[in-house]
This record gives C-alpha cells, sequence and structure tokens, in this order.
C-alpha cells in the first residue's frame, strides 16, 4: 500500500514538473544567442549574418524538441545530437580561435542561461 501510495506521488509530481516547464520559443532563443555571441566572439557583419541562420534553424528544432511531450531525460540523445550538428556548422563560420572559445566559454554560459529560463516558470 505504501508503496502504491509512493509511486502515485511521484508520478503526480512527475506530471506537474514536466506540464510547469516553460515553454521554448525559438526566436526568443536564437536571438539571445545572436546577442551573446555577437558580444562575446566581436562577430564581423557577414559572420553574424550567417550565425543569426544557424541559431535560428536549430533553435526552431531545439524548441520542437522541448515542447515535444516525455521525459527530459528520454531527450537528452537528441539535444546532443543538435548540439553536435550546430557546432560543425558554426566552425565552418567562426575562426578556430572563435570556436575554440566559444565551446569553452559562450556555449556554457547559454546552455546555463536556458536551463534558468526553462526552470523558472
Amino acid at each position: 500500500m505504501k508503496t502504491r501510495l509512493l509511486f502515485l506521488l511521484i508520478s503526480v509530481l512527475t506530471t506537474c514538473l514536466v506540464s510547469a516547464q516553460k515553454k521554448m520559443d525559438a526566436q526568443e532563443m536564437a536571438q539571445y544567442q545572436n546577442d551573446v555571441m555577437s558580444k562575446e566572439l566581436n562577430l564581423n557583419p557577414e559572420q553574424l549574418e550567417k550565425i543569426e541562420e544557424v541559431n535560428f534553424r536549430y533553435s526552431k528544432r531545439q524548441a520542437e524538441l522541448m515542447n515535444r511531450e516525455g521525459s527530459m531525460f528520454g531527450k537528452i540523445g537528441d539535444m546532443k545530437k543538435i548540439r553536435k550538428e550546430k557546432n560543425a556548422e558554426l566552425g565552418q563560420v567562426l575562426s578556430k580561435e572563435q570556436m575554440k572559445e566559444y565551446e569553452d566559454e559562450v556555449e556554457p554560459k547559454i546552455r546555463k542561461n536556458m536551463r534558468e529560463k526553462m526552470s523558472k516558470s
């Protein structure tokens, strides 16, 4: 009996947490990434234009994934795949130095901010 009650309580709490997550907006995500990358990586106008396209395209994919039903645990593999593909494209636009700075400093900053925004709903 106690096991059933505990299972039911965990199920209800998990459902509440999943439904309480803030829906991700691709345009908002991309704009934030553009702003941070432009400032932190000193992008030239040509790079910024290409980066904006990449960020929006991958933000759409990520938002679709995050807004889809299911647990975060089940989405981790797809999130990693999206990030890997995005980084490959960014590597074609950014210099080696910019890409290193992006991977070491800028990307973790962006990801931390996104996690914080998603948990504040």
